[in-house]
């Protein structure tokens, strides 16, 4: 069943390098069946564990990259992106983009795209890492960072089998509980 406030929505999808970037194909295939424009940005590692060409054809748009390939040469992407957002998905969030984010460094596309986000524009975070990344104390002293933007939602990791071939914290939240908590800010939003 369609959802009438997520018509014409904007969705930023930003995806780092983890493991569970092959989920990202549902949730945009989710917001394209509730007739939402999706964009997606990517760190260049992410194009080594997935195609741009896949988001692209799902997305119906460019997959937007490097800061010095411009899709277009009349604009400043990583401004443009910002402001053309409703609302910023990083999925997968890896623990090394989220340290950038945390610690204002802006060395690729996307982490220059979230600083660059109006603080009125919600940002959602869904990290995945092994479990010993998530604990680490210098990675939950860049997520209490990251959590004192306004309008910032961390989507907590589960328990379950990691990359690591283990189980434990540290999988990405399941794409319907990611795409539910999207459609409750956007509501909230209007």
């Amino acid at each position: 069943m369609k959802n009438k406030n997520l018509k014409n929505k904007k969705i930023l999808i930003g995806i780092s390098s983890g493991i569970a970037i092959y989920k990202i194909c549902s949730l945009i295939r989710l917001f394209i069946r509730n007739e939402s424009q999706v964009k997606v940005v990517m760190t260049e590692n992410a194009t080594k564990l997935i195609s741009p060409i896949v988001f692209e054809s799902l997305s119906q748009s460019p997959v937007y990259i490097s800061m010095f390939n411009p899709i277009s040469s009349d604009k400043i992407e990583h401004i443009y992106l910002a402001n053309w957002a409703d609302i910023f998905i990083l999925a997968p969030a890896t623990a090394n983009t989220i340290g950038k984010i945390a610690n204002g460094i802006a060395d690729n596309l996307l982490t220059t795209v979230i600083l660059a986000l109006p603080e009125k524009t919600p940002l959602i975070i869904a990290p995945a890492m092994d479990e010993n990344m998530w604990k680490n104390v210098f990675f939950q002293e860049n997520l209490k960072k990251i959590k004192k933007r306004k309008n910032c939602y961390i989507i907590k990791p589960k328990k379950g089998l990691l990359a690591s071939g283990k189980i434990g914290i540290g999988r990405m939240a399941e794409i319907n509980e990611i795409f539910k908590i999207t459609q409750k800010i956007l509501e909230r939003k209007k």
